[in-house]
């Protein structure tokens, strides 16, 4: 019985590892299709942002994604620590992120209200919000899976030999991350 329910185990983390690869292809697909209207829309007009349609200034993005990239470490760290088999470690990293998840959809939230934009300011306003806020639904999203991991690891699911699920929500926290980064550089920097 034990060897069919780890021969099953196994079976299903790799399930699992081909239907999230399958939803960061699509989502890399999506992303890529709005960045690209983006940029489109920036080509066709000679001043762009449209006056008085510009984000601010930087420091809120800036630590926005410096927020971003220090949870994408503790989730990494995280990580390691299921490997290990340090589980105590694995529920603290997964909280350190969860929270730094959470600080940065505030972070969004405000930027959202400080912007001094609305949705229907032109082509880029419209692009703006939109890009923004599919992003913030998908770090909520990822903050979801970090609750659905957290609470996993405190029923004891977790171990050194079974932790694909952390594993894919990882793959999923670093995606989200790394689409950040693109966006934070095409809206802010370029």
């Amino acid at each position: 019985m034990q060897k069919t329910m780890t021969v099953r185990s196994l079976k299903s983390g790799q399930n699992a590892k081909v239907a999230m690869l399958a939803v960061l292809a699509s989502e890399s697909i999506f992303f890529l299709t709005l960045v690209s209207a983006y940029f489109y829309l920036r080509s066709g007009n000679p001043s762009w942002p449209v006056p008085g349609a510009s984000p601010s200034h930087l420091i809120l993005p800036g630590a926005n994604t410096a927020l971003l990239l220090f949870s994408a470490l503790s989730f990494y760290l995280g990580e390691r620590a299921v490997r290990r088999d340090r589980i105590g470690q694995l529920k603290i990293w997964l909280t350190v992120t969860l929270v730094a998840g959470l600080l940065f959809v505030g972070g969004q939230a405000l930027e959202f209200s400080r912007s001094g934009m609305q949705i229907t300011d032109q082509a880029f306003g419209g692009v703006f919000f939109t890009l923004m806020g599919f992003h913030a639904v998908h770090v909520l999203a990822g903050v979801l899976i970090l609750a659905f991991l957290l609470w996993q690891a405190g029923l004891g699911d977790f171990s050194a030999r079974r932790h694909a699920a952390v594993q894919v929500g990882a793959w999923f926290w670093y995606f989200v991350t790394a689409v950040w980064v693109i966006l934070f550089t095409a809206l802010y920097l370029v």
